[in-house]
């Protein structure tokens, strides 16, 4: 998978998220545990269960402008469980792919200036059709089971490239492949807690919630419009 962020034909804009959300999450996920040690996933899967479910996320990227929308299914290895609380902690590679549907996801850009022909370049690229691609998953969900409350946060990271149709307005059309991130939580991360949602039960988290912050805005996301299903799974 390419790791570096997508790059246009023939410019230097960026289609991936990018500043110091982008950079948190790929730091963490190369601290993925090796493949020779048993990951915390696989120790204590067994004794403690997994999040299982679904979730749905579509939202606007700022600038560049674009549009996305993806489905993600997850398995969320809990790491800690009490009468008290529930807790999953999870690096890039502790936690199994998820399996995730990517079904659009388009952008586009105009320069702020004109070129020496007076005239203003322009790009856009495409999905080129709906995939299915393993992601990894990283990040933590807290449930609060005496504040009755839960929260969480998870960054997606594309373990395949995908296809992109686009155009420049200068060079033509072109095919472009590049990994992709999603984003998905009560909040950014290491802020989840600060937005905790009511708990209903705890062993069926289920929620339509949008995230709008600062912290996502910097890394180029607008709102990030979101519906999870995640049940409990001895």
């Amino acid at each position: 998978m390419t790791v570096r962020a997508f790059q246009p034909h023939r410019s230097k804009l960026h289609l991936r998220p990018r500043n110091s959300l982008l950079a948190r999450i790929v730091l963490i996920s190369l601290a993925a545990p090796t493949a020779c040690a048993p990951t915390r996933a696989e120790e204590q899967t067994d004794n403690l269960g997994n999040y299982v479910g679904t979730i749905h996320v579509s939202g606007t990227l700022i600038d560049p402008r674009g549009s996305y929308r993806a489905t993600a299914k997850v398995i969320l290895p809990i790491s800690q469980s009490d009468d008290d609380s529930i807790s999953a902690e999870f690096l890039s590679g502790e936690a199994p792919n998820a399996s995730v549907i990517v079904s659009d996801w388009d952008v586009s850009y105009t320069e702020k200036s004109a070129g020496a022909d007076g005239k203003y370049s322009s790009w856009s690229c495409a999905l080129a059709g709906t995939a299915d691609i393993p992601m990894s998953v990283t990040g933590t969900l807290e449930v609060d089971r005496k504040a009755n409350t839960y929260a969480f946060s998870i960054a997606l990271l594309s373990a395949e490239d995908l296809a992109f149709n686009c155009t420049n307005s200068s060079s033509g059309e072109y095919r472009k492949k590049e990994g992709i991130a999603l984003y998905v939580g009560t909040g950014s991360p290491g802020m989840q807690s600060e937005s905790p949602l009511p708990l209903k039960d705890a062993t069926h988290l289920a929620d339509t919630y949008t995230l709008n912050s600062k912290e996502a805005a910097s890394a180029n996301y607008g709102p990030i419009i979101q519906e999870w299903d995640l049940r409990l799974a001895q």
